[in-house]
């Protein structure tokens, strides 16, 4: 007991927590640069720069097409994809390369040092009533894991920035901040900017807002999203005479379906990435002669949904698959070849079985007659932000890469409710002047 209270005395010492915070960021983004540059020789030189055309997930040869030929698209399957991929990452990347540094070093602690400082804000700011422990258990719950943070932290696919971006949404969604709706509503817009999929997420969670708050700007955030959807379909319905929104935003996400909805994904998911079948698709592009992204969209979305009618069996088998990866699979779960192995994620047993807890109490707490409609707010936002977010990954295919973002909002909601019923007498830990 006595460590514990000169750990809480050193936690209230002013600007201490923070100071010692910023040098956790650094030292942990120089380990992470560090084994990223020996694992990756492909994406930093032998100078440590970065190769900004070979980042991964296609953003490497979408970002070689904006500096090389000043044309926003990338060729996939022979086919050039106008507007399926979302500027944040793309644009910060170039912004970063060609205004401050290609060291890749300095890149990361450009993109992840600002962001973590803004989470430490935000978090000291849910609750006026609650100490620098409560902050620290947040920051530790956030940044434990190593595989959740080696996802935020990296530059090679969106959820670098959407796990932030979902931590800022479920501290702003459930927290009493003075300018919620206005924050709610700037996240969801930069979520909507990060990824395709989060089409759902983002149409979603601003209708929830309405009806669950009571603040007299709770139209705001729908309103930013509205504007959002609006200037990205604008643009390109200016560029390419299309308007892309809703299920047909992106081909990037037909072409997910295309490598999904046939007979041979439930013979080798999860063992084997699905980015196996993409032969198919350069296939049907050949048998067809579809030149554009728009043709090719329309065509995949049709040929899944008659799959998806004719072998509603096999398509239920494959959601199951793919809950069996969000919620037990231990594994890895992304092999490019049967034959390679697939060895054990022991990251994935805590944040698995966190999540798994998380459900337990998210339906203990809704069904739960003695808990108010006002104290379960966070409980229905939970459950709103989980089945959105989930949806376009049990419509498509899931891997823990994508999972990362809610299982750490999965670590809060638990924490959150450890607090809630004061278990552990964690109040008078939590609590100022206790």
């Amino acid at each position: 007991m006595k460590i514990i209270n000169l750990f809480l005395k050193l936690l209230e010492k002013k600007y201490l927590l923070f100071f010692c915070y910023i040098f956790f960021l650094f030292i942990s983004i120089f380990l992470f640069s560090y084994l990223m540059s020996v694992e990756n020789r492909h994406i930093v030189d032998d100078f440590g720069n970065l190769n900004i055309f070979k980042v991964n997930n296609l953003f490497g040869r979408y970002i070689e097409s904006i500096l090389s030929l000043n044309i926003p698209k990338v060729e996939f399957v022979g086919i050039d994809f106008y507007f399926s991929m979302r500027p944040i990452l793309p644009y910060f990347l170039i912004f970063i390369f060609e205004k401050i540094s290609t060291n890749y070093y300095i890149i990361l602690v450009i993109k992840n040092v600002p962001i973590g400082v803004l989470i430490f804000f935000i978090i000291k700011n849910y609750n006026e009533n609650y100490n620098n422990f409560f902050i620290a258990v947040c920051l530790i719950l956030i940044f434990y894991n190593p595989h959740n943070t080696h996802t935020m932290y990296d530059i090679g696919s969106e959820e670098a920035f959407l796990n932030y971006l979902m931590i800022f949404l479920f501290f702003f969604i459930s927290g009493d901040y003075k300018y919620k709706s206005l924050f709610v509503g700037v996240t969801l817009s930069l979520i909507f900017f990060t990824k395709e999929s989060m089409f759902i997420l983002t149409s979603v969670i601003p209708v929830v807002y309405i009806f669950l708050e009571k603040k007299h700007n709770k139209y705001l955030p729908l309103i930013l999203v509205i504007v959002s959807n609006l200037v990205w379909g604008s643009y390109h319905f200016a560029k390419e005479n299309y308007f892309p929104i809703g299920p047909k935003g992106s081909a990037k996400n037909a072409l997910n379906l295309s490598i999904v909805y046939h007979k041979d994904f439930n013979s080798t998911y999860p063992r084997v990435s699905p980015d196996i079948y993409y032969y198919k698709t350069v296939e049907l592009i050949k048998k067809k002669g579809i030149t554009d992204e728009k043709e090719l969209m329309n065509i995949l979305i049709n040929q899944s949904l008659t799959f998806l009618k004719e072998n509603p069996y096999e398509v239920i088998k494959g959601v199951f698959k793919k809950v069996y990866v969000i919620t037990l699979s231990p594994f890895r779960d992304t092999r490019p070849r049967l034959e390679d192995s697939n060895p054990i994620r022991y990251s994935n047993f805590p944040n698995k079985i966190i999540f798994n807890l998380s459900l337990i109490l998210l339906f203990i707490n809704i069904f739960s007659k003695q808990r108010s409609f006002s104290k379960k707010k966070i409980d229905f936002y939970y459950l709103m932000i989980i089945m959105t977010y989930f949806v376009p990954y049990i419509i498509g295919f899931v891997y823990p890469r994508h999972c990362t973002a809610i299982y750490t909002l999965a670590h809060l909601y638990v924490f959150l409710n450890v607090i809630k019923f004061d278990k552990f007498n964690i109040n008078k830990l939590i609590r100022k002047n206790s």
